[in-house]
């Protein structure tokens, strides 16, 4: 048997955030270049499952690593929100979302990663994970690999947290999503994102979306429906409630396939719980393996987020501090993204539990709270971390001072 390759950080998984990690600690240290690698289990350009919405804090990051995006998009300045008191139309100052093909858009950050020093193995699965003593060492299709930190960025059904930490399916939730070709419209950039909460009221603790796309340069609206419906939502032997008919229910002026077509693609989503553990000896966690916003299902913004901050462990574990890695877990505990995935997890209990009526009904009454809210979850500007006193102004000046919406 071959031995192991040798290096120093093991990356499984080259979606946003295995990738962030490998730009942001290769910023850190470029003499790393050579002595990171990461696996990828197909090959890039390859299909992902997402609806493929870059918020404004995805934005900042790309900016912060000095990527220019260089993929086709869409960018969507309005919103349109319904919920069982009607619609919100949302005119955003600013771009509210970018719309990319994830295809296209992990391809353009694996080629960053590559040019600044990441070494990605393609076509390798990875199998088992077991300690050693020089950290971890991985077996693969492609061989075994020794490293001394292992960073699992390989999704929800993460191998890695498979085989490392506990096979909890209790924060997966689901979602499912088709392509549909729409006409070629002068204004097609002026289309909205559309969320549809009304399924709540059916029972499914999500909403559907309606999101405007380019695929080979035509236009689409990706559609889509996400439950994050946690075991504990379901009584035994009551099987969760069917997620077509509430999506034909939400967009019914489109053209939504029967069930079983082969358009569908339907992908789970693990999402924040404060409980979980993100490091285990010389493995941590990033990304869609350590959990997304329970609210929305939202993912991009959390990877980038995850691999800054493991960079920043990874940078300090190398210097010679023991406890980098654990510091990281304690970022994902206490730190400014575990105060905003708590509160969205805060606000999915609220918004989809058993008293939804009455916040979306408060939710509806202020224009100013809305556009605080929407600010504050798309980190517009870093307002997502910002202290609560000074949201909390921010949202009763909003109530005093904007009045109701007419």
């Amino acid at each position: 048997m071959a031995d192991p390759q040798s290096c120093d950080v093991l990356i499984a998984g080259t979606g946003p955030a295995g990738l962030a990690t490998a730009l942001y600690l290769l910023r850190r240290r470029p003499g790393f270049k050579g002595r990171v690698i990461a696996l990828e289990r197909s090959r890039h350009p390859r299909p992902k499952v997402c609806a493929g919405g870059l918020i404004p804090k995805t934005m900042l990051a790309l900016a912060e690593l000095d990527l220019a995006l260089e993929v086709p998009a869409v960018s969507v300045r309005r919103g349109i929100a319904k919920t069982e008191f009607g619609e919100v139309d949302y005119p955003g100052r600013d771009v509210l979302c970018t719309v990319v093909r994830r295809d296209q858009f992990d391809a353009r950050l694996a080629r960053a990663a590559r040019e600044a020093g990441l070494c990605i193995i393609e076509d390798c699965r990875v199998l088992d994970v077991a300690s050693c003593a020089r950290g971890a060492l991985v077996h693969s299709t492609r061989g075994d690999f020794e490293a001394r930190v292992v960073v699992g960025a390989d999704g929800s059904g993460s191998r890695i947290r498979d085989c490392v930490f506990e096979r909890n399916q209790q924060w997966v939730g689901r979602a499912l999503m088709l392509d549909l070709p729409v006409s070629a419209a002068k204004d097609f950039g002026q289309t909205p994102y559309r969320f549809d909460f009304t399924c709540v009221a059916a029972g499914i603790r999500g909403y559907s979306w309606s999101f405007p796309c380019l695929i080979d340069g035509q236009p689409h609206l990706n559609v889509g429906i996400y439950d994050q419906c946690p075991h504990q939502a379901v009584s035994p032997g009551q099987n969760k409630t069917a997620l077509l008919p509430a999506l034909g229910a939400a967009f019914p002026e489109l053209p939504i396939p029967p069930p079983r077509h082969r358009a569908y693609k339907a992908f789970p989503i693990r999402w924040y719980a404060p409980r979980q553990s993100f490091v285990r000896g010389p493995v941590l966690l990033v990304g869609d393996a350590a959990g997304v916003d329970p609210l929305m299902g939202e993912g991009i913004s959390c990877a980038f987020e995850h691999g800054k901050l493991a960079a920043q462990a990874l940078d300090a574990f190398f210097c010679g501090d023991s406890g980098a890695l654990m510091n990281y877990d304690r970022a994902l505990h206490q730190g400014a993204i575990a105060r905003k995935l708590r509160r969205l997890g805060l606000a999915a209990r609220l918004f989809y539990g058993p008293r939804h009526r009455l916040y979306f009904r408060l939710a509806s009454l202020s224009r100013g709270t809305q556009r605080i809210g929407i600010d504050w979850y798309n980190g517009a500007g870093h307002l997502d971390e910002a202290p609560l006193g000074s949201l909390l102004m921010r949202w009763a000046k909003a109530v005093l001072f904007d009045g109701p919406m007419g």
